[in-house]
């Protein structure tokens, strides 16, 4: 549980929130399998998860948003491995 806040932290500023453009260099660098299967159908789908999580409309995410946005992308490879594609949203928005 600690990595994950560390990793939250790596790339959050001061105010503790990470924009669009800081989420996605860290997924990037983290999860990059999930990335370019999104980039390759052509799909912002994290854009999209990004924007539907972002329920102060501050174009920041906070931890518990963030977390929110890892739960659609768990239940996105969860679904993979039932078959569907990466990047399909699924259940999970």
């Amino acid at each position: 549980m600690m990595d994950l806040i560390d990793q939250f932290h790596r790339y959050t500023k001061p105010d503790d929130k990470i924009n669009k453009k800081g989420l996605l260099r860290m997924l990037r660098e983290n999860y990059p399998h999930f990335l370019n299967a999104c980039e390759n159908r052509g799909i912002d789908f994290l854009g999209d998860i990004f924007e539907n999580k972002d329920k102060n409309m501050d174009k920041k995410i906070s931890f518990i948003e963030f977390l929110s946005v890892l739960g659609v992308l768990a239940v996105d490879y969860h679904d993979n491995s039932h078959g569907a594609p990466l990047c399909s949203g699924g259940g999970g928005q």
